[in-house]
Formats: structure tokens, sequence, C-alpha cells
């Protein structure tokens, strides 16, 4: 087949640029031809995919709204002038017979936010021109005839798009991202504690290790909080992702935990980070399906997080994690972050986290997603000079 796959940015430490760049590869494997259209720089994106993926550069203007419209506008209309047999979107565009839901609904997005924002952000946010604008794209895709398959991240995402679009059921098919066990797995406890030597730990200190980008939406005001109420005990929160830290620094010097809290920035390889921790902690206000979850339950390292997470599919609280309502929910996240901390060195739990993500693999999900392309291309999808096939 040949394969139009969508995705504004195609670089980036997201795991949404992971995922592109993981189906970008593992269809072209498969003996498929995929071209990607993008709005990055060319260069970079191309060398980023490889040689044997076509990389389409998509001209944007404007600010971030402005960027927005013309990407949709544009891939609209460069797709109509191409040979494809079908159009795979990672992002809410203006044509697509497959879309992915990776970032989730930005509907249920904006109302989980909503309460975390004072009165004159709520208001702001509601008369944003980018969340207006995103708003229409995500009513129009989930309503367009031209749309014949849905692949959600997680059964909490189908749920949100049945819930807000009323899409039929039948249609949507929850595709999990994929992991690579040769690289987010247990090490031996020999190997593990010269890791945490390396790493500046000593035997005794217990890390609590939060990773995501965007740390408004992922709750890291709250974590430290619940930080601060355990700061006579030897624990360090660390802190690996992109995000301003300023703000969190002044919170650490307020409550006295400034020597307590370290920000390590975006890293290259994570993995370290995830074996050398006790536990992962991501008060994230949303997430459609967290990767670092993923990752770290790979690395045999126990995960609280929130309802609001997909990943939290993943979790059986009491074996290899805790699931609590709400990010802002101080005492219970003082309270499960000292019983996880405790429990943290039961080679049982360790067990637990690795064996509930052991079924993950990017061959799968290459595969899966496959079929759902197939499924669509097969119904007779044209567009401009493509053939369906």
């Amino acid at each position: 087949m040949r394969i139009a796959l969508l995705r504004f940015r195609v670089g980036g430490p997201g795991g949404a640029e992971a995922t592109l760049q993981h189906l970008a590869r593992g269809l072209t494997a498969a003996g498929h031809q995929v071209s990607v259209y993008g709005a990055g720089l060319l260069s970079n994106d191309a060398k980023l995919l490889g040689p044997q993926i076509t990389y389409v550069k998509v001209p944007v203007c404007g600010g971030k709204t402005g960027r927005l419209i013309t990407h949709a506008l544009n891939t609209r209309s460069m797709l109509q002038q191409a040979q494809i047999d079908v159009v795979f979107s990672l992002e809410r565009t203006l044509y697509q017979q497959v879309y992915r839901a990776g970032d989730g609904c930005h509907r249920e997005w904006l109302a989980r936010r909503a309460p975390f924002l004072s009165p004159g952000k709520r208001l702001l946010q509601q008369v944003s021109p980018f969340h207006r604008v995103m708003l229409w794209l995500e009513r129009r895709l989930f309503k367009s005839p031209e749309l014949k398959r849905v692949i959600a991240n997680s059964r909490q995402v189908k749920e949100e798009i049945i819930r807000h679009f009323q899409v039929n059921p039948a249609i949507i098919k929850v595709v999990y991202n994929g992991l690579d066990h040769t690289v987010f797995r247990p090490l031996d406890e020999t190997r593990r504690q010269g890791l945490r030597q390396d790493l500046g730990v000593s035997e005794t200190d217990n890390i609590i290790l939060f990773v995501g980008s965007g740390f408004a939406r992922k709750g890291l005001a709250y974590l430290v909080e619940a930080i601060g109420q355990i700061k006579n005990e030897p624990v360090q929160l660390w802190v690996v992702g992109k995000g301003r830290v300023g703000n969190y620094q002044a919170l650490a010097r307020q409550l006295s935990i400034t020597a307590q809290v370290r920000f390590f920035g975006t890293q290259d390889e994570v993995a370290p980070f995830y074996q050398a921790a006790n536990l992962l902690a991501l008060p994230t206000l949303y997430d459609p399906c967290s990767n670092v979850v993923l990752e770290a339950l790979g690395c045999g390292c126990p995960v609280i997080t929130t309802a609001a997470n997909g990943a939290a599919e993943f979790i059986t609280p009491g074996d290899n994690g805790e699931v609590i309502d709400q990010p802002d929910a101080i005492p219970l996240w003082t309270g499960a972050l000292r019983h996880w901390l405790d429990r943290s060195r039961d080679p049982r739990v360790a067990q637990a986290a690795q064996g509930a993500v052991a079924h993950l693999s990017w061959e799968a999900t290459v595969s899966q997603t496959l079929e759902v392309l197939e499924e669509a291309a097969s119904m007779g999808i044209s567009l401009g000079g493509g053939t369906g096939t």
C-alpha cells in the first residue's frame, strides 16, 4: 500500500513523536510505501525517519493557531495531488481515512483542566482561538464521512470519543503503544546498585522519579507538594523532561526541599533513571496513555498515577502501583508515596510491574495498526490521483 502518514511534528521529546517514528519504520519494513507529511525542518525530519521513508514538507505560517490551520489546509491540498491508497493521520486534520487518537480527546482535556485554572484562565481557555480551532477540527474529524477507522491508544480514549462524539464503537480499535524490552528492562541488583552509585545515590536513598514534558499538565507541582510532606525522610525527587523549572524550584525553596529535588532536563536515555528509581510518580491532569508509565513498568519500577491516565489500565493497585483519583489530593499522594517506597524493594513488586507490560511490543503495535489500515483501504478509498485497493 501507499500510505500517507500525517503528523505536524516528527521529532521531539514526546511519546507521540516516538510512536510516529516506530510506526513509519515498521510499516516500511512490512513492505509498504510510507510518506510522512510534516511541518518540521526537512533536513532534520528526513534524517530522523531514514532514507526508506519519504518526507513531505508541509508549508505552514503564522502563530500557533495559524500553523494549525495552514497545516490542515495545505496537507489536504497536497494529498489531493498525491498517489495514495490510505491516509493515516496522527493529527487532527481535514482529511484522513484512519485517525490515531494518540493525543487523546481535546474536549476531554479541556474539561479536566478547567477545575485547576483560575477564573481568569478558565475564561481565556474558553475564548482561545487555538482551542476553538482545535475543537472544530476534532468535531469535524469524527463527523467526517471519509473517516473509516479510529485507533485509540487506551480504553479510556475510546470511551471518551464515544461519549463526546457518538462514534460507532465498531470502528474504534484499541492499539496500545509498543515497548522495547531490550531497553526497558530491570537490572540485577548488583548492576542496579552500580548505576545508583554512578548517579550519586546511596543504598539507603529513596528516589521518586517524575518523567514528562509539560510540567503543568503532568501535575509536577502537586508532586513537589507531596514531597514536602515527607521531607524528613531519606527521599529525593528526580525530574526528567522538558519544561520551565523556575516555579518548581521556587516551590521547593518554599517547602525547604531544594536539596531533595533535582532537575535533569531532557535525556536521550531515560531507562537508567527508571532502573535506578524506587518508583515513578505521575500526578497527571490528563494523559491518553503515558509512555513513561509503560517504560517504568517494563523496568520493574512501580507506578503511582491518576485515574485520568489511560496507562492506569496497566496498574493493578496493591501489586505494581496505585491509581489516585485526583492529582491534587496531596494527603493521598503522600500516603501512597510512603507505602510504595516501603514496598519498592520487594522483588514481587518488580515482577508484577514487568509482567503487566510483558505483552507489549512495537512489532505487535505495527501489526495491529496495519490490520486497521488494510480494512480502511479495502473500502475503495480514493483521494485525488490515488486509487484505493
